[in-house]
Formats: C-alpha cells, structure tokens, sequence
C-alpha cells in the first residue's frame, strides 16, 4: 500500500483544494516567510492518519483547526489518494469481520474491487469516508475498511523539533497492542533486538533474566547510535551511551466507592518503568549520568529523530514508503550539521517520502536538491494558505525578507573562491546567463561567474584584474548590454577591453540576448519534459532544467540549432 496525494481542505488557515503529490516527488522542501503556512501543511496530512491522534504533544494538530480568518469555518477535510493491490484490499475486508448483511454482500463483489482509492477524514467526527466508490453504501462499513485501509499504510512521521519531549522514565503500561507514543517506540526497540522481546515482558521476568535482557536491548541501541552517529555526525565529539534501566514503584491509589454508603478503598499497585540515561565518560574514564533532556538540543534532536527513524512502530514491510514530515529539521545545529543533514535528507528520500519546511539555505543544497521540487507556501489576499512550486511564485527575489531568501543563499556564488584561479572565467550579466552557459560549457576548461545585472560586471572585472585571474565579460547585445559595456571601457581604458569585453555575437542583429540562443523548439521542449506550464517564463524554465537530476538526458535531444548558437558563442571569446 502507499499514498499518492494529499489534498487538505478548511483545515485552519487552508481553504483549498491544497494538493501535495507525493507519488512523483519523494523529497519537498518548502519555504516560506514566517506565518506563511509551513507548518500548518505538515499538520494536516499528520492529522490524515488516526493512528497519530494521540501524537504531537497529545494531539495538537487535531486541536483548533478552525480558519480564524473567516466568520464561519467548514469541517476541516484531509484526503488522501490510495494505491493498494487487490489482494490487500480483500484483506482489509476480512479483517474488519464485520457480519452484517451489507458486508457479505460486498464480499461476494471482492472480484470487482479496484487497486487505487480515495480515503476523507472528517477531522471533526474523526471519522472516514470512501469516495467515487459504489461498494460502500453504509457510512459505518466505510468507516471500518477505511480505518482498516489506513492503519496498514505507511506511517506518517511528524518532527517537530524539541516539542515532542522525551520523559527519563516511560511507564510499562497496557499492552503492546495498545502501546502509543515513546513506549510503542521502546517496544519496537525490544522486538528489534529480538522478536521474541518485549519490553511488556519485563516485570514478569526473574531479576537476572530482565538484566540479561536489558544489557541485549542496550547494546543493540547503542550500536544503532553509534552507526547513525558517523553516518551523521553532528561534532568531533564520541557518541554518547544511552543507559537502560528497569524500575519498580510501589505507590497506594484509591479505588472509588462501590455504592453511597460504601467507603473508598486504599490498595497498593506496582507500577513498572523503563528509565533512560545518558552516560558521558570523563578523561579519567569516570562515568557521569544525565537525563537526556540535560544534553545539547542538537543531540536531543538526534536521538529523537533517530529513534523515531529506526524504530518506527507503525512498520509493516521494509518495502513502505514512509512519510516524514520535518518542521524546521536542525533549527538548533551549527551549519555543518545542516549541511550533512541536507545529505541524510536526500538519502532517506530514496525510498520513502520527506516534506520538510525550511528558513536554512544549507537544507536547500542544490547539488542535491532540484530546484524543481522546492514548494513555496503563501498566504492570499484572504488569508488563504496557497502552496506554490518556485517557478510559479510571483514574489519579489530582490526583497531580503522573501521566500526566495534560502535560495538565494543557497546559491549564492562566492567569487572568492581560489579555484576561479585555475580556470579562465566567464563574466557574465545575471544567474539566468550563467545557468545558460554551463548547461553548454561541457568540455571547456572554462568557469562561468554571475554578476546581476549589465553594470555590476563592471565590479567583477576590477577583483578579476585585482587577483590576475584570466577573465572575458560578456554582455547581451542591446541597448542596456552596448551601454554598460561603454561604460566599463571609459572606465578601464582600450587596451584593456580590446580581449577582454564582448557582445553576444549576432551581426546584423539590432538585439540579442541569451534566450535568443535558444531555439524555440527546444524552449517548448524544456517545458514539457519538466512538466512546466506553457507560459512558464524562460528564466524559470531554464533555472528548472539546470537543477534536474535528468538534465543530461533532457539536453541531448536539443536541436541542432541551439547547439550552433552557443559553439558560436564560445569561439568566439579568447578562451584559451
């Protein structure tokens, strides 16, 4: 089984339809300024899922989901789209057992039962619908196979960072089918270990038995955190240990009366604990213990996304594409961290789902993020919470406080670098130039540097001649580019622009700019292939290619014209 989509509607500041595809793009960074709506995603698909009711702080995204912008406020609806196998759908059937007449009717009909399915959660009677559907007529049938259906989806991390607190002792309580939160996280710890442990088993086991077990289970977790600790290391430091320890409490309750007259009895009951310790070792080898909520925030981020990521309790195959869910993922981590966290990002993307939300432009790398994929969320005129993918976002760039900030940063070009010193560098007008240029640059012993704009060339060549580095300057061939590059020649004389400054070729052409060199076959093409609109601008369209993973692929069905315009372009500067 699996998910498709998720489209939430009336769901807080979230009118809709609000459609997330996870069935094309298994990792989504969103951006966004403050109040934007980031979160406000993440705890609607959260909320999908009956499973996490009693998750996120006791359930704080089932809680005020009313839309404080408007007067009056529609049932907050969260769907999802469902594919599953006939087999498994039949299953679920079975495992409701339900006897009424309806049921076995629809079970002589199992034949006819499709593979894809789309499920509605009434957030406020916690109940589910199935849709565009004829063989659930009974709401409560559909209620059942729905609640069924979901409960053996993939699960649906949320990570919330720092909220979701860890306590020093977790209380063995219940049973392991009813297990929730950290203890049914402590349970998949045990079974682990050992599928035939349980961290239930523990008060009935003989004293010796429980320390043989406990030391099992503590070296297997231990291990498993020093495995993702050199995977993901946050500093220089050594992992630290994580102790385990059983505990018994005697405590006295009162049990209430059994009648008016009746008195209230006092009893006493033992109350189990499995209590968890950190344990840092000095320079004379001394053992030191602090609870885990004692340490840095950057470990206790690490231990709870790594518990949460290894010993999910929800697993049902290894072959499940999880979704996670990260709300400001390593907030509280230097940048490093961020940057290795970026990697792990991507590399659990490879078989499951990641949406996270971001303000960090070290979360948006993009040697391992496609610009494609970035999402911006925004709020309307009305206050209503839009999800937009970057290329369609109309905001500002050139405004500090946008969404667009994290990408800035994050690709941002540093022209202090000393390896622009082993190349010769290309100046040219603009980030668009440059996407242009090295999507054809293969095989020159070229670098290409991005100025922004016509007149700041003009700054680049001054630290180009400064560091001796081997340079030419390009501008576009029209009003603005003919102007600014007079103007670098007044500036540095002409000797100095005789090799060095340059038009775009294009004799006999009153104008020509970047996007003239490409064909408008290939514009077209680019578009489709990106699964961009037609009316897609070229600036997006070309930053969209240059950061897809399948670009190589997408560039060797250009026309030959567009590859003539850009060898024409690059005989003719003094390369060499």
């Amino acid at each position: 089984m699996h998910y498709d989509e998720f489209v939430i509607r009336n769901y807080r500041a979230i009118t809709g339809p609000l459609r997330i595809d996870v069935s094309r793009n298994n990792l989504q960074p969103v951006i966004g300024v403050n109040e934007s709506g980031k979160t406000t995603i993440l705890h609607a698909i959260f909320a999908f899922d009956w499973y996490n009711d009693t998750l996120n702080d006791g359930g704080r995204h089932l809680k005020d989901t009313a839309n404080l912008y408007k007067t009056g406020s529609q049932t907050p609806r969260i769907s999802a789209s469902v594919g599953l196998t006939h087999d498994e759908l039949v299953g679920c059937y079975e495992t409701i057992e339900n006897n009424s007449h309806a049921w076995s009717r629809l079970y002589r009909k199992r034949r006819q039962f499709p593979t894809r399915l789309a499920i509605v959660r009434d957030l406020h009677a916690r109940t589910y619908t199935i849709t565009d559907w004829p063989f659930v007529e009974e709401s409560a049938l559909a209620n059942l196979l729905a609640t069924e259906i979901v409960g053996k989806l993939p699960y649906i991390l949320f990570f919330d960072d720092f909220r979701d607190s860890i306590d020093e002792r977790i209380e063995i309580s219940g049973t392991a089918k009813d297990a929730q939160g950290w203890l049914a996280i402590i349970d998949q710890l045990f079974y682990r270990t050992d599928h035939n442990l349980s961290v239930f088993k523990l008060p009935l086991l003989e004293e010796r038995q429980r320390k043989s077990v406990l030391a099992k289970v503590k070296k297997h977790l231990n291990s498993t955190l020093t495995r993702e600790w050199q995977n993901f290391r946050l500093d220089d430091s050594e992992p630290l240990e994580i102790s385990l320890e059983y505990e018994k409490e005697h405590v006295f309750v009162t049990e209430a009366a059994a009648g008016p007259d009746a008195q209230p009895k006092v009893k006493g009951i033992d109350r189990h604990y499995l209590k968890l310790e950190v344990i840092e070792k000095d320079t004379s080898g001394d053992q030191h213990y602090f609870f885990i909520r004692d340490r840095s925030k950057g470990f206790f981020w690490f231990f709870n996304f790594v518990m949460k990521l290894e010993f999910n309790p929800k697993v049902v195959s290894d072959n499940d594409r999880t979704i996670y869910l990260l709300d400001e993922p390593g907030s509280y981590l230097h940048a490093s961290a961020q940057s290795k966290l970026c990697g792990k990002l991507r590399q659990i993307s490879q078989r499951n789902n990641v949406i996270y939300c971001t303000h960090s432009h070290y979360l948006l790398d993009p040697e391992l993020i496609a610009l494609s994929s970035i999402k911006v969320a925004a709020k309307d005129g009305n206050g209503d919470v839009r999800l937009i993918p970057i290329y369609d976002h109309q905001g500002s760039i050139l405004e500090r406080r946008s969404a667009f900030q994290p990408v800035i940063d994050a690709l941002q070009i540093k022209p202090f670098l000393l390896d622009l010193t082993a190349q010769r560098v290309i100046l040219t007008e603009g980030i668009y130039d440059f996407y242009a240029m090295e999507l054809f640059r293969h095989g020159r012993n070229v670098s290409v540097l991005p100025s922004v704009g016509a007149s700041s060339i003009k700054f680049y060549i001054s630290l180009m001649v400064a560091w001796r580095v081997p340079f030419v300057a390009v501008w576009d061939n029209d009003d603005e580019g003919r102007k600014a590059r007079l103007d670098a020649i007044e500036t540095f004389g002409d000797e100095l622009a005789e090799s060095h400054f340059f038009l775009l070729p294009g004799e006999g052409r009153k104008r020509r700019i970047m996007q003239d060199l490409f064909d408008g076959e290939d514009i077209r093409l680019f578009r489709e292939r990106l699964n961009l609109s037609k009316n897609t601008s070229f600036e997006k369209v070309i930053a969209s290619l240059y950061f897809c993973p399948t670009r190589t692929e997408i560039l060797n069905d250009v026309t030959q014209a567009t590859r003539a315009a850009f060898d024409e372009l690059f005989e003719s500067l003094p390369l060499a």
